[in-house]
């Protein structure tokens, strides 16, 4: 596999500075595939100690050969206490076939995307499946994030990803992109 710009790093720099005052970070990720099916699915990424192997316990909300993800995340902080909210939306141009409520543990593979901070965080994350016996799959990523702090300048980012998705054995979802929601997950 090989990525062109990594945009998990911007994101989580941008996330990270936005936790000092009242803060909304609007994201805006566009997935186009060629060769292999998008996935957006929301829940709490884990990982097994002993395989290493990721897994994200939620629901699939969007499917198709191109897939928007939208979230609003805002930060609200008081003297001792901060709230954070999250709202997310996700189209897809083809049904995925999966009840949007129900809930469900997915193999995720990290493919070219840092897994690990994320770990035990609620996430909105976009993963794309190669089809088996099909050759690879060609994924773009344009993304457009806009930090919005309640005292300061907005701050807007910009990024095109490429990233090329080996055929496997076994279908399986590699991860393209992921954005945090702001919570932990229950423990478990």
């Amino acid at each position: 596999m090989r990525l062109i710009i990594h945009t998990a790093v911007v994101v989580s720099v941008l996330y990270a500075t936005a936790y000092a005052q009242d803060t909304t970070v609007k994201s805006r990720t566009k997935i186009d595939a060629d060769e292999a099916q998008v996935v957006s699915m929301t829940g709490c990424l884990r990982q097994d100690a002993a395989t290493g192997t990721y897994m994200l316990i939620g629901t699939i909300k969007a499917a198709g050969d191109n897939v928007r993800n939208d979230s609003k995340v805002k930060i609200d902080v008081d003297k001792d206490d901060r709230t954070v909210t999250a709202e997310t939306r996700s189209k897809g141009d083809k049904r995925s076939g999966a009840d949007p409520d129900a809930v469900s543990t997915y193999g995720i593979a990290p493919g070219n995307v840092n897994l690990t901070p994320y770990v035990g965080r609620q996430v909105q994350l976009a993963a794309a499946a190669v089809k088996p016996g099909h050759k690879d799959a060609d994924v773009k990523i344009d993304d457009k994030t806009t930090v919005d702090p309640e005292r300061g300048r907005d701050s807007t980012s910009k990024s095109r990803t490429k990233v090329e998705i080996e055929r496997g054995p076994l279908g399986q979802y590699t991860a393209v992109s992921v954005k945090t929601l702001g919570g932990t997950c229950a423990a478990q």
